[in-house]
């Protein structure tokens, strides 16, 4: 879920009724926030924009002609951001690509747990405990509206009231609470193969429906 959503949607119109014409310099500043708050510092989007604004200063003939070549590139952006935002498709992005993070973390669980030792019991663990919270917490903001950094139990519930997780996901996912203490406390006497196995299939079933 992107923070403050309805503030940017509310920010952006304000922005596009203002700047219809005159100098470019607060929608060419705002599209830059925006798109660096929507997609990230390094995102293929803020380039292509940056790269755009450069390449209108260059062949523009004058300053006056670049500044107007500026603002209709940067009402262009927030235009389409706005667009995105409301059509949902910002938010899937992110869903996907944090998928993705989570079952990288979950692969390399797996190719631990291989290795038939109490060490890389342990190892494999502590990386499938910190995909769990992951998880949990990157739904409840996505699916739950939750918001800061609750107990894991709330988020859980919270998934619960809004009927993300439903019927046995609940008491699994509660279940796991003690796995995941245990295992992010080092407390490995009270960790064994099979819970860890368990996890990762609990976890790997809640990636393939909500986020794939």
């Amino acid at each position: 879920m992107i923070d403050n959503k309805d503030m940017w949607l509310n920010s952006a119109r304000g922005v596009l009724a203002r700047t219809i014409s005159g100098h470019s310099s607060e929608a060419v500043q705002f599209a830059t926030s925006m798109l660096t708050a929507f997609h990230g510092p390094r995102s293929t989007q803020l380039k292509a924009f940056t790269e755009g604004l450069e390449m209108d200063s260059r062949r523009a003939a004058n300053a006056t002609d670049a500044d107007w070549h500026h603002l209709a590139r940067a009402r262009g952006a927030i235009t389409n951001a706005v667009a995105e935002v409301e059509g949902g498709l910002i938010t899937s992005l992110r869903v996907l690509v944090a998928g993705e993070m989570l079952s990288e973390l979950v692969r390399l669980g797996k190719e631990v747990l291989e290795t038939k030792t109490e060490e890389a019991k342990n190892v494999a663990a502590v990386l499938v405990a910190a995909a769990f919270e992951d998880l949990m917490r990157r739904m409840g903001e996505e699916f739950a509206s939750v918001t800061g950094r609750p107990k894991l139990e709330d988020v859980i519930n919270a998934l619960k009231s809004a009927e993300v997780l439903k019927g046995g996901q609940v008491g699994t996912a509660l279940s796991y609470l003690q796995f995941r203490n245990d295992s992010l406390h080092a407390d490995w006497n009270k960790v064994d193969r099979s819970q860890v196995e368990s996890c990762i299939a609990f976890i790997e079933a809640l990636l393939l429906k909500h986020f794939s």
